[in-house]
């Protein structure tokens, strides 16, 4: 199996690259987000691979780092999702974006993947909830400039997720979170942070 390559690109097209090898041109299958990072033409690179072998046909589908080339083995693991579909996903997410659309059941965002319907999604969701990588960043919280104990990160998620339930549209309920914890000089108690946002959020449903 070909794990990576180490070449000169000599061509770049919509969904893939061709890269020069000692005189050999590798077609390596990318998504755009991918091919964005790489999109300097005549520059020597090294690019991950993975080589999926059918019985017409040997691909290379190639990645910007290891984490990406990580999730793309897991999403080709679910049933449904080949590897073109694996791309297609990241063309729509980052692997952060992914990530917490997963952990948080968020169907609707890895449906924005050209090709990825409802239950393809749900069941992306449902087969690797439990097997996002330990060291995956929570982009929710990746931002905070405030220290964050396991503690608060359980008052901030319990707090996000009963405010979306009253009805709130849970991406302004994520800011209004995150924005009181920061400005809070003091550690507040779920019932604190929730009768404090709910008066930032308003009467309205959104």
């Amino acid at each position: 199996m070909i794990s990576q390559i180490t070449g000169k690109i000599i061509q770049i097209d919509e969904k893939f690259l061709i890269v020069d090898v000692n005189g050999i041109g590798y077609q390596i299958f990318c998504s755009s987000k991918t091919i964005y990072k790489l999109r300097d033409i005549e520059k020597n690179i090294t690019i991950l691979t993975e080589m999926i072998v059918r019985e017409d046909s040997q691909t290379l589908y190639g990645f910007y780092d290891a984490i990406e080339k990580q999730w793309f083995n897991l999403l080709v693991s679910v049933q449904g999702v080949g590897a073109k579909a694996a791309l297609a996903i990241f063309s729509s997410l980052n692997i952060d974006e992914l990530s917490f659309a997963i952990s948080n059941s968020e169907r609707l965002s890895i449906t924005k993947a050209d090709g990825i319907g409802p239950k393809i999604a749900g069941r992306i969701i449902n087969e690797l909830k439990d097997k996002i990588p330990n060291n995956q960043v929570d982009p929710l919280f990746s931002n905070l400039n405030k220290d964050l104990n396991d503690a608060n990160k359980e008052i901030l998620e319990d707090a996000i997720s009963a405010l979306s339930n009253l009805g709130y549209n849970k991406s302004n309920c994520k800011k209004i979170v995150l924005g009181v914890f920061e400005e809070s000089e003091i550690d507040l108690k779920l019932s604190e942070l929730i009768s404090i946002c709910l008066k930032k959020l308003g009467n309205k449903y959104e």
